[in-house]
């Protein structure tokens, strides 16, 4: 259970504004009404925000969580390397990093990460978390308490989160399906495959990819879209099955990974025509399939810098209390080829 204001002005019959006149001390609240809520803070070793805060700052070095969803090795490992580069290199030397790196992702996974980094007394929070709202709530919950969050690579904007690093998620679709028009423009088909909708890396790319290609074909270009949770199998059975199904798919866009699974699949049907591949991510896998001819184009996105900055941004809030002038920010975005490796 989590003590709250509002929790001890339920307990007491009260409104939460008598609880804050009470807990800072103000007048006009009524001596039997003070000393009932007095009890009750005493009994919970209530603590506000405010109070949390300046205990926080008086212990020295910043502690700030990093939650890490269950990602291939390849994208923590960058993250990682980005939260050394902060901490080592950036002048964050004010700030202790704790690492949670989940194992499923199921909210029950991300909320026992929270209460974990909450037991031992963060000062804020960078989150790369699905987009819902149970995760919104239990965000807005931590900031109401006094830990400062920002996203990192996956966004949830309908909570209250101090910043978001990033992908231009929406340009980098768009981009995508630049990348693709010329070989789907002539009676083609597209395959797209996505993740976990519920990221916004996921969902937003999808949108930005097709609204592009109708804009440049309107409905010409016949599309579909499957949901793979970037998973192996998944990823395999489904554009296997869509590749047998419509022989009139042209190209493919792997709006997220398994990119091991659909040069599988691919390899697998043996389409009589070439089908041209874009994806996100240079991963080991994608640059050995890009080298061999076999994916035409890579959007990278730098995942270590994301992590740079979630960790600058977090350190620099807890440090000065400044609120950032903007709220999101966006980390730089590349066109990997062949030649480019």
């Amino acid at each position: 259970m989590k003590v709250t204001a509002q929790w001890i002005a339920d307990q007491c019959g009260v409104s939460r504004g008598t609880v804050d006149r009470v807990v800072n001390g103000r007048g006009n609240v009524a001596p039997e009404v003070r000393e009932r809520i007095q009890k009750v803070i005493s009994e919970c070793s209530y603590r506000t925000p405010a109070q949390k805060q300046a205990e926080r700052a008086g212990r020295g070095a910043y502690r700030i969580g990093f939650i890490m969803p269950s990602w291939d090795a390849f994208f923590i490992r960058r993250m990682r390397e980005g939260i050394r580069t902060a901490v080592q290199h950036r002048g964050v030397n004010d700030a202790v990093v704790l690492i949670e790196e989940l194992k499923n992702r199921s909210s029950r996974a991300y909320f026992e990460a929270i209460s974990r980094l909450e037991a031992r007394e963060i000062d804020g929070l960078a989150i790369a978390g699905p987009d819902t709202m149970q995760m919104a709530e239990e965000l807005d919950r931590l900031i109401a308490s006094g830990i400062a969050v920002v996203t990192c690579n996956s966004d949830v904007p309908n909570s209250q989160r101090l910043y978001h690093v990033g992908q231009d998620l929406i340009r980098s679709g768009r981009i995508a399906a630049g990348l693709l028009a010329p070989y789907v423009g002539d009676g083609g088909e597209v395959l797209v495959v996505t993740g976990n909708r519920e990221f916004t890396a996921h969902s937003m790319r999808v949108r930005g990819f097709l609204d592009r290609l109708h804009e440049m074909f309107g409905v010409r270009v016949p599309s579909n879209v499957i949901e793979c949770i970037e998973q192996y199998d998944l990823t395999y059975d489904g554009v296997l099955e869509q590749l047998r199904r419509n022989s009139h798919i042209r190209g493919i866009y792997m709006a997220t990974e398994s990119v091991r699974g659909c040069m599988d699949a691919l390899e697998r049907a043996k389409p009589a025509k070439h089908i041209h591949v874009v994806c996100h991510d240079a991963t080991p896998h994608a640059r050995q399939y890009l080298a061999a001819g076999r994916l035409d184009f890579v959007i990278d996105q730098d995942f270590a810098a994301q992590a740079t900055r979630a960790v600058e941004v977090l350190a620099h809030a807890l440090r000065t209390g400044e609120t950032p002038k903007q709220t999101i920010e966006y980390i730089h975005t590349s066109i990997i080829t062949r030649e480019l490796l």
